[in-house]
């Protein structure tokens, strides 16, 4: 039901919009692109930038920060915008205004979302929160809440100290050469992908077991660790699964407007189950290794 609660509120809520900040920023690198002397590769790169950003301005939704998919694992048919809302768009004006609104959503989404997973996890038979009562479980919402703002606050950490100093090398490069800045902002964009990867069961190891964002964030290297290829394919298979039937609802939802509520629910359906299905090979995984490792010494 969260889900399906979360999609509706952004199919009937008002859209807050930054469309009219975007094409402000789109139009000053369109100015950029025709500067005398600047070389064709990066005019031709600024106008495509300015583009992306327009188009991200005319889609971009600052409530849709209220679903945490890709953190905590929220299934949402609508958060990419695809249905805007009947009601007049609130246009958001100033960036302090953008980032007010921003972080008040996500913060709101975040404790949907630990909410979610733990009710989630409450089913299962193993874990911390195996079998807990609803006021137990209440309990500890508001410290996964604020473990799961550690965590990110320890990852934004570290990509600031490792990315700060790569993004002025990589600035620096691309005045002489477009095309390989271009090359290293691509494998340092691998490097982020590498180090979610093996981070990717922090939050359930946060809600699941009730460890801190440190412990969560070590555990889950270590599970990734020693289960790299299986972890792999999960990932590649509930993306993949996850992918396809979103494309599939999107288009039945997109023939008419009564298609809308059923694939909002069936999406909802598929995407608990590839969450459950998450903190179950979380946990067995970290159960295997918790096994391999005592049998290692004894």
């Amino acid at each position: 039901m969260i889900p399906v609660a979360l999609d509706l509120v952004l199919w009937m809520a008002p859209r807050f919009s930054v469309a009219r900040m975007a094409g402000e920023l789109a139009h000053w690198y369109r100015a950029m692109s025709t500067v005398e002397g600047i070389p064709p590769d990066a005019a031709l790169l600024t106008q495509q930038v300015a583009d992306a950003i327009e188009l991200f301005g005319k889609n971009f939704n600052l409530l849709s920060a209220v679903v945490s998919t890709s953190l905590l694992h929220v299934p949402s048919l609508l958060v990419g915008g695809i249905h805007s809302s009947p009601l007049p768009a609130i246009e958001v004006e100033t960036p302090g205004e953008a980032l007010v609104f921003w972080l008040v959503f996500s913060l709101m989404g975040l404790l949907v979302g630990v909410i979610y997973l733990g009710m989630l996890a409450r089913r299962l038979p193993i874990g911390a929160l195996a079998g807990a009562s609803v006021r137990a479980l209440a309990g500890r919402m508001i410290q996964h809440w604020l473990q799961i703002i550690a965590f990110i606050a320890l990852v934004a950490l570290l990509f600031l100290a490792i990315y700060l100093p790569l993004s002025v090398g990589i600035g620096f490069l691309s005045l002489f050469s477009p095309a390989l800045g271009s090359f290293l902002a691509m494998a340092s964009g691998a490097f982020s992908l590498i180090i979610f990867f093996y981070l990717y069961f922090a939050t359930a190891a946060i809600v699941m077991d009730n460890l801190s964002a440190p412990a969560a964030m070590k555990r889950s290297v270590s599970i990734v660790h020693h289960h790299f290829f299986p972890t792999l394919g999960f990932i590649a298979l509930s993306t993949l699964i996850g992918l396809g039937i979103s494309l599939l609802l999107l288009e039945l939802s997109s023939l008419a407007l009564w298609a809308v509520a059923p694939a909002i629910v069936l999406n909802a359906y598929i995407g608990t189950g590839l969450a459950m299905a998450l903190l179950i090979f979380y946990r067995t995984r970290y159960l295997a290794s918790d096994a391999e490792l005592f049998r290692s010494t004894h």
